[in-house]
This record gives C-alpha cells, structure tokens and sequence, in this order.
C-alpha cells in the first residue's frame, strides 16, 4: 500500500472513530469501512479521468 493511500484511510478510519464517539474495540471495523471507501473515490476518479480523455478524443478542438 503506498504511503498516501495509507495516510488517506487513516485519516478516514479516525474521523469514523470520532463519528461514533471515539468508542474503543472498532478500530478493525473502521478501519475496513474506510478503505472500502477511499477504493470507492479511487475508482470513482479513474472513471472521470477515463470518460474525460473519451470525451476529449471524440471532440478534439482542431
């Protein structure tokens, strides 16, 4: 995992923690609902950049 991907579900795993009330014994529990849905921005991005270059060569401004 690289280390920007792994900072961004840290960050995601402690802002569900505080959502919940900073309970402890959910660590394991928020720690794959966030990477479930940083996969999801990251796929959800590659998608826009992929329709975006379709986009680009079905219209080329020459």
């Amino acid at each position: 995992m690289d280390d920007e991907r792994e900072r961004r579900i840290k960050a995601r795993a402690f802002e569900l923690w505080q959502r919940e009330g900073s309970l402890d014994g959910r660590s394991l529990g928020h720690w794959l609902q966030a990477e479930r849905e940083i996969q999801e921005e990251e796929e959800a991005e590659a998608a826009s950049r992929h329709e975006g270059g379709l986009a680009a060569a079905a219209n080329p401004t020459h």
